[in-house]
């Protein structure tokens, strides 16, 4: 089989099922043809330069080399390799012996496009977004802080998912539009009972092979909707109320930088382009930290109530604004 999606403002051909409901059906050349390669046993490091490396807990997580006219090796350790072209239209997938053959799919949407959109110059956040009426909202922060059960709340209350996990923004006249990416969130457990908040409509669920339990949201969102607002989820799971504040000038840019989509980035050009792009994304964009009483159990209509402390965060004028918004 061949699936071919729209993700990121990227089309995306592969040799297996993406997982995402937004199918380009045009005749378009594809910007990132993905094929199969033998395996790899990951235990030679290339000759190339370091691009990219990341550890965690002081083992290595994934690492990149750029090979000149030979293009790219992105490599997750003990998962597998992406052998990358120059002109970063054509990969290669090498997995590594005994591993779910699902993993790479995950890795494929996620860490491999995050890469290449890097490496493109666009301006990534470590986000998933949702759009309603008003615009987007995207919430960012490390694996683990919530950015998916923000986004199932609030889509559970009727918004419609844009993105989760990477989030590509377009520059416009008067702001930044959010580019349309995965139509799944992938939650981790116990986040994954929020599925019975869809009340007559459940989406369609599954377990990856990283054990996250996966719902389907659909593909109802719109693509390049302006990005309204940036909040960065900090779950209380103490029983305290919602608190919204927003962030102002370095404090905005230095929340954003905390974080990337991947860290560890060793290219001066990528490091100096994404800075660029924060930095004018901290000025167009109200930037906002929520303290989110935690669940489960989620209490009803929270997603409307972030909602509305957003709304009202992100109007507040700039003097005084981190005064918080409940």
């Amino acid at each position: 089989m061949t699936d071919r999606q729209q993700l990121y403002g990227l089309v995306v051909e592969a040799p297996f099922d993406l997982h995402q409901d937004r199918a380009d059906a045009g005749a378009a050349r594809a910007d990132v043809v993905v094929a199969a390669g033998p395996g790899t046993d990951q235990r030679t490091t290339p000759g190339g330069r370091p691009v990219l490396h990341h550890e965690l807990a002081g083992d290595p997580w994934y690492s990149a080399w750029d090979l000149g006219a030979d293009g790219y090796l992105l490599r997750f350790h003990d998962a597998c390799d992406f052998e990358v072209s120059a002109d970063l239209r054509d990969v290669v997938l090498r997995e590594a012996g005994g591993v779910d053959p699902g993993l790479s799919r995950v890795l494929t949407t996620g860490g491999m496009l995050a890469f290449q959109l890097y490496l493109r110059g666009e301006a990534v956040l470590h986000a998933s977004a949702v759009e309603d009426d008003d615009g987007v909202v995207a919430f960012v922060g490390y694996s683990g802080m919530g950015k998916s059960t923000m986004a199932t709340l609030l889509c559970a209350e009727g918004a419609a998912l844009v993105t989760d996990d990477v989030l590509r923004l377009d520059r416009t006249d008067d702001g930044f539009a959010a580019r349309l990416g995965a139509t799944e969130v992938r939650l981790r457990k116990g986040a994954d009972t929020l599925a019975g908040r869809f009340a007559g409509r459940a989406p369609g669920h599954r377990v990856s092979a990283d054990a996250r339990h996966v719902l389907q949201l659909g593909a109802g969102a719109r693509d390049r909707r302006p990005l309204r607002a940036i909040v960065v989820p900090q779950p209380d799971r103490d029983g305290g109320e919602l608190v919204v504040r927003r962030r102002t000038g370095t404090a905005a840019l230095l929340e954003l930088l905390h974080y990337p989509r991947l860290h560890g980035w060793l290219d001066e050009r990528v490091q100096s382009v994404h800075l660029r792009h924060l930095a004018d994304v901290a000025r167009a964009v109200p930037v906002l930290v929520a303290d989110v009483p935690w669940g489960p159990p989620f209490a009803p209509g929270l997603g409307a109530q972030v909602v509305r402390s957003v709304a009202e965060a992100s109007a507040r004028p700039l003097v005084g604004a981190d005064a918080p918004s409940r």
